[in-house]
Formats: C-alpha cells, sequence, structure tokens
C-alpha cells in the first residue's frame, strides 16, 4: 500500500497540478507537495465540512471535489477521500477536467485497492 507521502507525489506529477497536500478532516497535514501548506488546510477543513453538510441537506452520498478560483486566477481543488482531504492548486491555463477526472482516477486507485 502506498503512504500518504507517494499518494501526494503521485498526485502533483498531474499535468497542471502546482501543488498538493492531504490532510485529515481535522486539518492535521499528513503529506504535501507544496510550499506553505498553512495557507490551505483551513480552506480545506471548513470546504470539507461544508461539503459534508450539503451532501446530507440533499441526500447524496458523495462529492467528488469542491473549487475555488482564487487571487491570480489560480484554482484550489478539495477532494474528500474517507477520512481525509486531498488539495491541489491548479496552474493558471490547465484543461481541469482533464486534471480533476486524472486525480479522481488516482483516488480510485487508493480508495479501492486496484493497480
Amino acid at each position: 500500500m502506498a503512504t500518504a507521502k507517494d499518494f501526494v507525489v503521485r498526485i502533483s506529477k498531474i499535468s497542471g497540478i502546482y501543488g498538493c497536500l492531504l490532510t485529515k478532516r481535522d486539518g492535521t497535514l499528513v503529506g504535501r507537495a507544496i510550499e506553505n501548506p498553512e495557507n490551505y488546510t483551513i480552506l480545506m477543513q471548513i470546504s470539507g465540512e461544508v461539503a459534508q453538510e450539503i451532501q446530507q441537506k440533499i441526500g447524496v452520498n458523495h462529492c467528488r471535489s469542491v473549487n475555488f478560483v482564487c487571487q491570480g486566477e489560480d484554482s484550489f481543488y478539495v477532494f474528500p477521500i474517507d477520512g481525509y482531504l486531498l488539495g491541489v492548486v491548479a496552474q493558471p491555463g490547465t484543461e481541469h477536467n482533464v486534471m480533476v477526472d486524472e486525480v479522481n482516477r488516482l483516488i480510485g486507485r487508493v480508495t479501492t485497492g486496484s493497480s
């Protein structure tokens, strides 16, 4: 089984990703491939809670990602993964659909144990 560090490194190598980090839902940093992860951890924790609340209120059992467009046209994605949150900073000009599909593919491999 891949470690959190290995997972973060694999995610960070996806085309169009500037950096990423993995936290527990409580905000505890587990792995990172980005400078200044503290700039993102609180946003990840809050968005994870909001995503859970929305899921409960509308009756769906899974949120694939939450997206924020930040200052300077950077986009930040939060992917809930069981008791964790994956945060991804996309490079400007990235084809977001392709990048998100690739991230979700790797998440699926980790959560299902597929190789």
